[in-house]
């Protein structure tokens, strides 16, 4: 099987592509040591409406605990959030942001949309319906 034809190796080289080119841009538009991953998470707990946690922050970006952990606490120590006890559970921390996070949550979210509609630019509807049904059945297959 030639290397083109190879769907894992193939998805790995988008997701490499679209990573740089989001990393690239929030370089540019972001204060110094923010990340991509660090940009998506800020604006998936801005976007929230209940409260977010670690484990949510797993599933929705399909990364390891240890992953997650890492993140959080570099992003805690650079002021970007803080993580508070629940009355509820005192196992459970709630990720918070600090208005510094806040602050650039604009910026970040401009970069995601610039990103997403270049990825669609020149994509048809069907197109990016079938793009999406191909990558729910493959991740189906290796959850």
């Amino acid at each position: 099987m030639e290397n083109q034809n190879k769907i894992g190796l193939a998805i790995r080289i988008l997701s490499n592509q679209v990573e740089r080119e989001f990393e690239r841009h929030i370089a540019c538009s972001l204060p110094n040591g923010i990340t991509g991953l660090q940009g998506r998470v800020i604006d998936f707990v801005k976007e929230q409406t209940d409260e977010v946690f670690q484990k949510d922050i797993e599933e929705e970006y399909g990364i390891q605990r240890s992953t997650a952990t890492g993140m959080l606490q570099l992003m805690e120590k650079n002021g970007l959030l803080t993580r508070e006890a629940v009355d509820y559970d005192a196992r459970l921390k709630k990720i918070v942001l600090t208005k510094k996070a806040i602050g650039i949550h604009a910026r970040i979210k401009d970069e995601i949309n610039r990103v997403e509609n270049m990825l669609r630019e020149g994509l048809t509807e069907d197109e990016i319906n079938t793009f999406f049904s191909v990558m729910k059945k493959i991740s189906m297959k290796v959850k």
